[in-house]
C-alpha cells in the first residue's frame, strides 16, 4: 500500500475514522478523506484511536498495556503526550508498514522522538515526504542546497529568541504547517531543551461554558511581531554573512483567522488552537478586550501534566503534529553552539465545531 495524501488529510488511519470523520464539518476546500484502499482490517493502533469517547491521554495511557504496533516499539514519555520510538533508522528505506505505524503513533501520543539518527538533509526531506507535501518556510531562508530544510543556527554566546515562546508552527499561515520534523545536528552536553503541550487536554481542562463560548470564536494570527525586523534576533533580513537568513515576505504583513478551537482532521478530537507567539486577538475584538482570555489560554499551554520535556543529543529526531501541539525552544545555555534542522509538513485550513 503506497502511503500518499489528498488535500493534506493523510490517508492511513482514515479507514480507523472513516465513521466519525463522516460526522465532522469539512474543511473549508476540502474534499472529504481520501480514497481508502482495499486494506480492511484496522491495526491494533487504529483501533484503539477510534475509540472516540475516551479522552486521548485515557488512550495513550491504556497504549502502554497493548502491543499495539507490530513493527515499531513506542514508549510512552508521559500519560498526556510523547513516545519515543524504537527499532527504525530514518536514514533506511522504510516499509509502508513501518511509515504507517510512525503515522499512526504520531496521532496516538502528538510528538513522537527517535534517538541517535543520522540523515543528511536530502535524506530528511525523502523522510518527509514520505508523510506528505513539503511546506517551505515562507521568512526564514532554507539551505542552499535544500532550501526544503531550515537550518537553526545559535552560535555560542550569541543571543536569540528563535522559538522561545509556546507556539504551533506557522499558525500565521492560511494553512498552517501539518507537523515538523526537527533534527538535532549539534547540541550542547546540557540545556536547550524543547518542551511540548497537548492542546487536546488544555481543551479538556477547560468547563463545558468555556468550551461553549470557545467553539464559536475565531482569532486572528500575524508573523509580523515575532519576526519584526526591528526587533527579531536569531537571524538577519540584510545581512549577508548572517548563518540564518530572512526574507521580506508578504508573510509579515499578512493576517489569517482561524477557529479558537480546532477539530482536527484525522482524529476528530478538539484542540485549542491559540499561541502566544502568533495570535493576537479575537475576531471582532480589540486586543484589550480579548487579552483576559487568551492570556488565561496561554497560561494553560505550561501546565506541567500538559507537558513533556525532551533532552536532546546529537541525531535525535523529534515529529509532532501542530494541529494538536504546541512547542517551546528552552534558551537556557546560550554557551555552546546549537545546529538543528526542520522540515515542515503541509497543512489544510483549519476548521473548527461550527
Amino acid at each position: 500500500m503506497m502511503f500518499s495524501r489528498k488535500i493534506a488529510l493523510n490517508p492511513i488511519l482514515a479507514r480507523s475514522f472513516v465513521t466519525t470523520a463522516n460526522a465532522l464539518p469539512k474543511s473549508p476546500g476540502s474534499q472529504g478523506l481520501a480514497v481508502l484502499g482495499e486494506k480492511k482490517i484496522l491495526s491494533p493502533a487504529a483501533k484503539i484511536l477510534q475509540k472516540s469517547t475516551i479522552s486521548m491521554a485515557n488512550l495513550r495511557v491504556q497504549s502502554t498495556s497493548e502491543k499495539i504496533f507490530r513493527h515499531i516499539e513506542a514508549t510512552p514519555v508521559t500519560a498526556c503526550l510523547g513516545a519515543e520510538i524504537s527499532g527504525v533508522d530514518l536514514s533506511s528505506k522504510l516499509s509502508d508498514d513501518v511509515i504507517e505505524e510512525i503515522w499512526d503513533s504520531f496521532l496516538l501520543y502528538g510528538v513522537v522522538f527517535f534517538r541517535g539518527q543520522n540523515l543528511t538533509p536530502e535524506q530528511q526531506v525523502s523522510l518527509a515526504k514520505r508523510f506528505g507535501e513539503i511546506d517551505r518556510h515562507p521568512i526564514v531562508q532554507g539551505m542552499p542546497k535544500c532550501p526544503d530544510v531550515i537550518e537553526i543556527v545559535r552560535e555560542a554566546g550569541a543571543p536569540t529568541n528563535f522559538g522561545e515562546s509556546w507556539h504551533s508552527d506557522n499558525s500565521y499561515m492560511k494553512t498552517p504547517s501539518l507537523g515538523s520534523i526537527l533534527h538535532a545536528i549539534e547540541v550542547p552536553p546540557v540545556g536547550n531543551d524543547t518542551m511540548f503541550s497537548c492542546m487536546y487536554g488544555a481543551y479538556d481542562a477547560l468547563s463545558p461554558k468555556m468550551q461553549a463560548l470557545l467553539d464559536s470564536l475565531n482569532a486572528i494570527h500575524t508573523a509580523g511581531e515575532a519576526f519584526n525586523p526591528t526587533s527579531v534576533s536569531g537571524g538577519s533580513y540584510d545581512n549577508p554573512e548572517a548563518v540564518m537568513k530572512y526574507s521580506h515576505s508578504q508573510d509579515l504583513f499578512t493576517q489569517n483567522i482561524h477557529p479558537v478551537v480546532r477539530v482536527h482532521p484525522e482524529t476528530g478530537r478538539k484542540a485549542l488552537f491559540v499561541n502566544s507567539m502568533f495570535t493576537t486577538c479575537f475576531e471582532d475584538m480589540t486586543r484589550f478586550e480579548s487579552k483576559p482570555i487568551l492570556d488565561y489560554l496561554f497560561s494553560l499551554v505550561g501546565l506541567p501534566h500538559l507537558t513533556c520535556r525532551f533532552r536532546w543529543t546529537a541525531g535525535d529526531v523529534a515529529m509532532w503534529d501542530n494541529r494538536c501541539m504546541q512547542h517551546v525552544a528552552i534558551g537556557d545555555n546560550s554557551s555552546h553552539r546549537r545546529i538543528m534542522r526542520r522540515v515542515t509538513l503541509q497543512g489544510d485550513r483549519p476548521f473548527g465545531p461550527q
